[in-house]
């Protein structure tokens, strides 16, 4: 039942992809259509490695990359099971021939490698966290670039090694992080901050995640109801005891426990600091930390403020991490606030904002309205997309009452409260054009084909890894000072990395 209802599932997120893939294609152009066909294979076929696996036999259908998938490796029988049935599906109308479809299966990368690893190009690795250091290390001794699901590895030291390693032997390691392969987030910073420059100089930068359906950590008796009720065959226990799960709890929310990977509230820590690094332009000289979400499940958000020099000037970035106490369904906030305007990516659906607003002598972005001869050019001009619907600024609005009323007094939140609502009538806001916005949902495909078009061009390098090291050694900076004083100062040599 759990293979059917898993199947049935990437039916319909392949009927998503394939439907928008004619679009993408379109606005890709020829600069992403490859030459020659390059063998690449998966390693991990969990959700991530499933969805990369499918997105490389439905990119090749629709004629967006020439690439053909040799190999996939997985531990689990069930899993292997599931990929098997991909490359069929995308061959039924004849998009792809058979003989271009043939894909190998492994339970063991080792002998991946070694049968088909002198036929390959790249390799994705999508296993859990802690598998990530030592495949990629194998994978680079043999010469074969490596496209690396975030995180690099289960620590900083892990990923350094990775970044050294593909010094060592001109390999290639790419990892999608940050803005690479998100749309708005490109076209937000290079169209309206950079080009146009809608802000204003950057005063302030914000970002915000809620912990709303998957649980942070299990309780005992969750564990033990889970290892008694779950469904795994006894000769696939016996494999993933071989790889260090001491339970079947261990193995399919692997997630949970910090010696196999980052976990999920320091997973979107990494991800908050790949947005603050990549907005400041600079490494943050101090962090202060209040709170710990990691271990601690009640609705007190966790705060990090971090300080950067950016462009000469100090800029406040803050990061919050809370869990869901309302029935707001947002994923994710990153914002950019600016002395003339400010943006809002939005994490979970096409809600990017754009709203002409500014920092007021209080020092709160939305006290008054800002001013620049650019917005009406950009309005004319179809830069900017629909008026934002008032329920999604509402969203925003909970968001920064939620970041603030663990500091507030009761009065202080309703003065805030009221502040927004008497801001509200007076807003102007926007959400980006539907061009943008329609690729923000392909943003893993976008990811995908820019690995593929850098082995192509033979010009894929170390940068994405190198960004990815860098917020790693932030965020475990972080988890370090919530065990200390809450404080973290950042000196240059801990950024150092030989690649």
């Amino acid at each position: 039942m759990a293979v059917a209802q898993r199947r049935d599932e990437m039916k319909r997120r392949d009927f998503l992809m394939t439907a928008s893939m004619a679009t993408l294609a379109s606005a890709l152009g020829e600069e992403f259509k490859c030459k020659e066909p390059l063998r690449v294979a998966v390693v991990g076929l969990g959700r991530k490695g499933i969805d990369i696996l499918s997105n490389l036999f439905c990119y090749k259908a629709n004629g967006l990359i020439q690439v053909d998938v040799i190999a996939a490796c997985d531990i689990s029988r069930e899993r292997l099971a599931v990929a098997h049935h991909i490359p069929e599906r995308y061959s039924r109308e004849g998009d792809i021939k058979a003989e271009e479809r043939k894909c190998s299966f492994y339970d063991d990368y080792k002998k991946l490698l070694n049968e088909v690893g002198g036929r390959l190009d790249g390799v994705f690795i999508c296993t859990p966290d802690f598998c990530h250091c030592e495949q990629a290390l194998a994978f680079m001794q043999h010469g074969i670039s490596v496209y690396c699901e975030l995180p690099l590895a289960e620590t900083a030291d892990s990923a350094s090694k990775m970044l050294l390693a593909a010094q060592k032997t001109s390999i290639g390691l790419f990892c999608p992080i940050g803005i690479d392969g998100k749309p708005q987030y490109k076209y937000g910073r290079s169209k309206l901050i950079g080009e146009l420059k809608l802000l204003g100089d950057i005063v302030a930068l914000q970002s915000s995640r809620v912990l709303t359906v998957r649980r942070v950590r299990d309780t005992n008796e969750q564990i033990q109801e889970f290892n008694r009720n779950s469904r795994i065959s006894d000769s696939d226990l016996a494999t993933f005891y071989k790889y260090g799960y001491a339970s079947k709890h261990e193995y399919r929310r692997w997630w949970q426990y910090r010696k196999f990977g980052l976990g999920i509230p320091l997973t979107l820590t990494l991800e908050q600091m790949a947005f603050l690094l990549d907005f400041a332009e600079s490494r943050p000289s101090s962090v202060i930390v209040a709170g710990d979400v990691q271990n601690n499940l009640s609705h007190v958000p966790a705060i990090r403020i971090l300080d950067f020099a950016h462009g000469g000037k100090k800029l406040v970035a803050q990061a919050t991490i809370m869990k869901n106490k309302t029935n707001n369904p947002c994923y994710g906030i990153d914002s950019v606030l600016g002395q003339t305007g400010a943006i809002h990516f939005s994490q979970s659906r096409t809600k990017t904002i754009v709203e002409n607003s500014c920092f007021g002598e209080d020092g709160e972005w939305y006290a008054r309205l800002g001013t620049s001869d650019s917005w009406g050019k950009a309005e004319a001009e179809g830069l900017l997309g629909h008026v934002a619907d008032k329920t999604d600024l509402e969203m925003f609005d909970e968001m920064d009452i939620l970041q603030h009323d663990h500091k507030g007094t009761p009065e202080q939140i309703k003065k805030l409260e009221d502040e927004h609502k008497r801001f509200a009538g007076n807003r102007h806001a926007w959400y980006l054009p539907e061009n943008v916005e329609n690729q923000e949902a392909l943003r893993q495909s976008l990811s995908v084909v820019r690995f593929v078009k850098a082995l192509e061009n033979h010009n894929l390098t170390c940068e994405t890894a190198r960004r990815a090291f860098e917020a790693q050694v932030v965020t475990e900076g972080i988890e370090k000072a919530q065990n200390n004083d809450g404080r973290f100062v950042y000196s240059p040599s801990m950024f150092k990395c030989v690649y």
